[in-house]
């Protein structure tokens, strides 16, 4: 939302207004509490020594890991200080946010070494560690999204703009790699309630990425689903 300041002999000037819609944050914590139940269980249920299978799924850990990581980057670097600057009272809140993140990229640090040997061995007592490991990751993330979805986004939705807000997804889009975009956008739909799907789609991406989510992208992702869950993949709404 803009709007035209008044004139004062120069051009008007255009600049955003305060209050934006923060609905899309709902999606992207569906899917990392939905990653971080399912993922563990995805591990311990991968037989002794089946290098394949757990390769498979180390890698669907690995996008996670990496896609929270980007997405806590993304608030670290754009978020807190501008709350903290138009709202003071918030500056509580953004503390509690900062340590929560700290204590979550100290356990991804313990997932990702562990991981990449599980990856290469299927060893079961290394799978178990990992799979402690990402539970933690779970617990500790379930704590602090709740906490940021109650002290945090309200805030933001009242004192940023849209295009400031908008500036988040454009950092996660920036960091992911371009590869990795079936996966993404496919659980993006996933996390919209059945019945919203559409109109999500028609309100949220170009007719163009539309086109191109029927034509090629929906078929990867579709693929990606039938080797991480070939027995179905749990929903998450």
């Amino acid at each position: 939302m803009t709007k035209r300041l008044p004139s004062t002999g120069a051009e008007n000037r255009v600049v955003d207004e305060t209050g934006c819609d923060t609905s899309d944050i709902f999606i992207i914590h569906r899917i990392f509490r939905w990653g971080y139940r399912e993922l563990p269980r995805l591990v311990r249920e991968v037989a002794p020594g089946d290098v394949v299978r757990a390769r498979t799924v180390a890698q669907a850990i690995d996008q996670l890991d990496r896609g929270l990581h980007v997405h806590h980057h993304g608030e670290d670097e754009l978020l807190w200080d501008r709350l903290e600057r138009r709202e003071p009272g918030c500056s509580m809140h953004v503390d509690v946010m900062k340590a929560q993140h700290a204590r979550v990229a100290e356990l991804l640090e313990l997932v990702d070494p562990l991981a990449a040997s599980w990856s290469s061995t299927a060893d079961p007592t290394t799978g178990e560690r990992l799979a402690a490991a990402l539970d933690d990751v779970g617990t500790t993330l379930g704590v602090h999204l709740g906490r940021e979805e109650t002290d945090i986004v309200p805030v933001a939705a009242r004192v940023l703009s849209q295009s400031e807000w908008e500036e988040l997804g454009e950092h996660g889009r920036a960091a992911l790699p371009k590869e990795e975009m079936p996966v993404q956008l496919g659980l993006m739909i996933d996390a919209v309630p059945a019945g919203e799907r559409d109109q999500w789609l028609k309100s949220n991406l170009p007719a163009p990425i539309r086109l191109l989510w029927v034509l090629l992208m929906r078929r990867k992702y579709t693929a990606w689903q039938q080797g991480l869950f070939p027995e179905g993949m749990p929903a998450m709404v």
